[in-house]
């Protein structure tokens, strides 16, 4: 019987604590029943010029310093691939099924990261913040820029210590919400998680066709089961997909709320008061100008709130 190809991952990671509940909640979401993890790290180094500064009396006596910090950087990648090893071992994951590429930065990291993320991945995952204070030298906001860059597959960004097993997906009607169903369905849809699939009505913008408030019954029972039926097919079809990958279908849950005020907000209430460690967002390139000025875009705003969660952000 012909086995069965694993899908790959690739993990950025830079040696910082972060970077390891990263690898720690990539190994508890995918089984190595059907993906293989590359963790993957650029080094800054230092410029050809520093190598070149050796007949600099004013950098002969910081030499030794410089060597000593490569050094301990070097040590400290090497404790941090052992500890994401073992995470990787007790999640089941076996040494053929986890890589470490290395690399010396070439152009900037963020571009190095990007690069690779065309070698076959299925999804890219990172932690929120790096291990510098000067956080957009390492990884820090780098993992916002991926959100925005990285269109081609999913980027996860984790935030503290999420708990893994239980995903709300935000679901409308885009072609990139679906495609977050279809993603968590390929990569996690073995472990049979916990989905949740919430979507959120709401009034349209506050503006008549002259820019005049007014006033909208969106608290009418018709208004409401109007709605609700016209975007069931969205349900179904989402069910479905997480079926067929293998969620159990009393594992998933259906949502249709209503919010009035901040969707955005309403989304994240439901994900704390549900504990659920994990939400998934569509990206949209095309978004109107009204609602990219009073509403922002919605994964960006998930972005920005993370606490202790972590966000699959889908173009």
């Amino acid at each position: 019987m012909k086995s069965k190809v694993k899908r790959k991952i690739l993990l950025a990671v830079d040696g910082s604590d972060q970077a390891l509940e990263a690898v720690r909640y990539a190994g508890a979401m995918v089984t190595a029943e059907q993906a293989k993890i590359v963790l993957f790290y650029v080094g800054t180094g230092f410029p050809e010029v520093f190598w070149d500064m050796d007949g600099n009396p004013l950098y002969r006596s910081k030499k030794r310093k410089v060597m000593g910090w490569l050094a301990t950087n070097q040590l400290v990648i090497g404790e941090f691939k052992e500890k994401a090893f073992k995470i990787l071992e007790n999640c089941g994951f076996g040494r053929d099924d986890v890589r470490v590429t290395t690399r010396a930065k070439r152009t900037d990291v963020l571009k190095d990261i990007i690069q690779e993320t065309y070698q076959d991945y299925s999804a890219i995952v990172i932690g929120s913040t790096g291990a510098s204070r000067l956080k957009d030298l390492v990884v820090g906001s780098m993992a916002r820029k991926l959100a925005y860059k990285v269109k081609h597959i999913p980027t996860v960004i984790v935030d503290g210590e999420p708990v893994p097993g239980k995903i709300l997906i935000a679901l409308d009607e885009s072609i990139e919400s679906m495609r977050g169903v279809s993603s968590i369905a390929a990569l996690t849809g073995i472990g049979n998680p916990e989905v949740m699939l919430c979507h959120c009505l709401s009034p349209k913008p506050l503006f008549g066709a002259h820019g005049r408030s007014q006033d909208i019954d969106a608290d009418g029972e018709g208004w409401r089961v109007y709605h609700e039926n016209r975007f069931r097919p969205y349900m179904q079809e989402a069910t479905q997909r997480l079926v067929d990958a293998g969620v159990n279908a009393e594992r998933i849950s259906r949502e249709i709320t209503f919010a009035r005020g901040n969707i955005i907000q309403k989304v994240i209430d439901i994900a704390l008061h549900g504990e659920f460690g994990t939400i998934v967002v569509g990206h949209r390139e095309a978004v109107g100008f009204l609602e990219t000025r009073f509403r922002g875009r919605f994964s960006d705003r998930i972005i920005e709130s993370l606490d202790n969660r972590a966000v699959w952000v889908v173009s």
